[in-house]
């Protein structure tokens, strides 16, 4: 089994996920990604212990920059790469997760005609995710309104996004005694997503005065670029934190938190979900058709997060809201509540049942003649869907 995704932590945590599941459900199979060297994606899966095939891709820039002029040749030879491997290999089905990462190994796989599943994670879908469901056999989304702007899907299932079991493990005491953190004093988590977040790290430089006073916990998650300023700035004002670039083990740092500041891309929603905890989200303002903010409104809507949009984050702003959640824990509990009870803790279960469905049928759904192959796909052009998820 081939799964390819990355670019960024929520396209590739999905990928692991459906592993774990697929694993879960057929004992004995072999499963391995592709993606790109030294990458996010090849970090997160050689710390499952699983193979990992690197393959070139690039995806395209939305301003206008030269260096797009040679994307469409990395994605020839990331074809390439990915045919070759492919044909050596036979894998009975192929996912794809998104992200520009997943263009070269899964047009690879539909001109083989090994059989495609992919998994979106955003109400609105990646470039990657439209162009690909034209010859996927299946795909699965996260939301509703995922399926209108995939007309040319074969069989779109509302299935939920899926989230490693580790997630579901949440001894906050434990987590805490793990990060080196007190058991007992309230702990504020803010995450950017796997390449950080600039407002949401100069917010925290700038309040970690007043979050001194309130003697909150901090655990950040900068990305590279930031870290140092962040760090000297919570030194400073004597704030109790761990600040770190990426944390390999998310599901301790949600599990160790009260409360969670962060983007609202699906996967980063998808686990606080599955941990149940109450979320003050800061949508990503750049995002494809405005999806973080649609994904932050309808947690919104539900009672589970507060919604500050992007350019209303300030340092005083993070430290009034925070205040203020802490303060009240009749609604904290009430929000954590509401966090759980939108989870879908089958996600990864139900897309590991269609692979393995597919499977089973072999070639009979798949043969020449029957249905399209590339239908078009190969021709377009793949994009980065967007960092900070």
């Amino acid at each position: 089994m081939m799964i390819a995704g990355g670019g960024t932590g929520g396209h590739i945590s999905p990928g692991i996920a459906i592993a774990d599941a697929l694993e879960r459900s057929a004992p004995g199979i072999e499963v391995f990604f592709m993606g790109r060297r030294n990458s996010i994606e090849e970090r997160l899966v050689g710390r499952t212990g699983r193979e990992f095939v690197a393959v070139p891709s690039m995806g395209l820039r939305r301003s206008i920059d030269i260096r797009n002029v040679a994307m469409p040749f990395v994605v020839v030879a990331g074809f390439a790469r990915a045919l070759g491997v492919l044909a050596a290999r036979r894998p009975a089905a192929a996912v794809g997760t998104g992200g520009f990462v997943s263009m070269p190994p899964v047009l690879a796989a539909r001109a083989l005609r090994i059989p495609v599943v992919l998994q979106e994670q955003n109400s609105y879908p990646g470039l990657a995710t439209r162009v690909l469901s034209r010859s996927a056999s299946s795909v699965h989304t996260s939301f509703e309104e995922t399926a209108a702007h995939l007309p040319c899907a074969r069989e779109v299932v509302l299935s939920g996004n899926p989230v490693r079991s580790e997630f579901e493990v949440t001894d906050r005491a434990e987590s805490r005694i793990r990060l080196g953190l007190d058991p007992e004093g309230a702990v504020v988590l803010l995450v950017g997503g796997s390449g950080g977040a600039r407002r949401i790290n100069d917010a925290v430089a700038s309040a970690a005065g007043r979050i001194a006073g309130m003697g909150v916990q901090l655990v950040v998650q900068t990305g590279t670029a930031d870290v140092d300023k962040v760090r000297a700035a919570v030194a400073e004002a004597g704030v109790r934190a761990i600040v770190e670039p990426f944390f390999d083990d998310m599901a301790t740092a949600y599990a160790a938190s009260d409360l969670v500041v962060s983007r609202s891309g699906a996967t980063a929603i998808a686990e606080i979900e599955i941990v149940g905890r109450p979320s003050l989200l800061v949508p990503y303002p750049y995002a494809t058709e405005g999806h973080q903010m649609k994904n932050a409104r309808a947690v919104e809507k539900e009672g589970a997060a507060v919604v500050v949009p992007d350019d209303e984050l300030s340092g005083e702003r993070l430290a009034d809201e925070i205040s203020e959640l802490l303060k009240d824990s009749a609604r904290l509990a009430l929000m954590a509540q509401r966090a759980r009870a939108l989870a879908r803790p089958d996600a990864a279960e139900r897309v590991a049942e269609t692979v393995l469905a597919l499977t089973r049928r072999g070639s009979a759904t798949e043969a020449p003649g029957r249905g399209s192959d590339v239908g078009g796909g190969a021709g377009e052009d793949a994009t980065d869907e967007g960092d900070e998820r």
